[in-house]
């Protein structure tokens, strides 16, 4: 075969390729119009949402991709909390430490002004730090209410917050008090100073590398290595939470892979608090509240197969099944999401949302087509779209008002 002849036929095979692929149809509004329903959320109870509401009464793992500190999302949570319980959800996991779930649970069985009081003591609104981070606000306190209420048992899957040293800390002081030395509480003293001035030139100057520092910290080691004899499990709760922080924090200062260290911690929590609530004869139903990037299906924006794809293959090893939302705002602190700078990739996603109803994509139709190779998006739409199976758009939404 001549060279000339074989360019032609490779010219015409690229060609009838590129012609195959632009006939496939791109995902439009139209399509997302297609899957959309519009529903209501009356005194925390789902109204409408069918199709939402069947696919977890019928699963094991429910898991919900939040943005961060939204007065909707709350309202969402706990209206998931009050549906799932009936259908034996009874493990609630959220993006915290361990003991910080442990710590969030004890202050909300005192009541809400506890958590506030605790909050006032360990944040500061000038250089805007808090000891646990997402659960700052009113609504956030409402949903951790009617948890509590409702027999959930929080299930820590972080690390501790870069933070939340001085509680910690403190908590091992408050919690050993009746065998506190001399010693140790010169050495608390000590550790809290350091902290004060840490966090706060933390704050300021984004390369201060303070986890790194207190990892080298002196006194800091001194004063865990006295408590690791003391055979209780909130103080081994504690110490170990403090050493994985720590190394993840620092990994990041470091500029080094954190975030896979970080998810082998997520995963190595889920499995612990997993085993124990398992026994013989039933599984434990577990509903997790988490950021976007950590709640997918498959892998993550990062790359990285997350806690989400942990539940999901957990799920399809014991033949159960695991539902995966994404909570997007259209209608946000007064502004038109699509009309936003940074915004563009959501576009169509979002273009159903509604600034008086409740949103919901059944994203399963359009995923069944994707694998298909009957329908095409950007790569933004079809990880959307892959790794969740529904999108819950709220109506108008805004920023949580602070609860301290």
């Amino acid at each position: 075969m001549s060279p000339f002849l074989l360019f032609v036929i490779l010219v015409l095979f690229q060609t009838a390729d590129l012609s195959t692929v632009s006939d496939i149809p791109r995902i439009s509004e139209s399509h997302i119009e297609e899957t959309t329903t519009y529903f209501n959320i009356t005194d925390f109870r789902f109204e409408g949402a069918q199709a939402l509401t069947s696919a977890i009464e019928d699963a094991h793992y429910v898991a919900l991709g939040e943005l961060h500190n939204r007065v909707k999302l709350g309202e969402l949570t706990q209206t998931l909390l009050n549906h799932l319980k009936p259908h034996g959800y009874n493990h609630f996991a959220i993006e915290t430490g361990p003991y910080s779930a442990r710590k969030l649970e004890q202050l909300i069985q005192t009541g809400k002004p506890s958590v506030s009081e605790f909050y006032d003591e360990y944040s500061s609104g000038l250089f805007d730090f808090v000891p646990i981070p997402f659960f700052t606000g009113e609504s956030d306190l409402n949903f951790l209410a009617a948890a509590d209420s409702l027999g959930y048992e929080l299930w820590g899957l972080d690390q501790e917050f870069y933070y939340s040293f001085s509680y910690l800390t403190d908590e091992l002081a408050f919690i050993n008090k009746s065998r506190l030395r001399t010693e140790q509480k010169k050495l608390l003293d000590q550790v809290s100073s350091k902290l004060y001035w840490w966090k706060r030139r933390a704050k300021i100057f984004s390369g201060f590398d303070m986890s790194c520092r207190l990892q080298e910290y002196e006194p800091l080691s001194a004063y865990l290595e006295s408590f690791e004899d003391i055979e209780n499990e909130p103080t081994n709760q504690i110490l170990k939470a403090i050493d994985a922080t720590l190394e993840i924090y620092c990994l990041a200062e470091q500029n080094k892979a954190s975030s896979r260290v970080r998810i082998r911690y997520f995963k190595e929590n889920f499995n612990a608090y997993y085993r124990e609530a398992s026994d013989e004869h039933q599984e434990p139903k577990v509903f997790m509240k988490i950021g976007s990037f950590h709640a997918g299906r498959q892998q993550s924006p990062l790359g990285i197969f997350d806690i989400g794809n942990h539940i999901h293959q957990l799920a399809d090893t014991l033949s159960q099944k695991s539902v995966h939302i994404r909570y997007l705002n259209r209608f946000y602190k007064g502004d038109d999401m699509l009309e936003e700078k940074g915004w563009e990739s959501s576009s169509s996603l979002i273009s159903v949302g509604r600034q008086d109803e409740w949103a919901l994509v059944d994203l399963r139709p359009l995923r069944k087509r994707i694998e298909e190779g009957t329908l095409q998006g950007t790569e933004f739409e079809k990880r959307e779209i892959i790794n969740y199976d529904f999108i819950i758009i709220p109506p108008e939404d805004n920023v949580v008002k602070k609860h301290f």
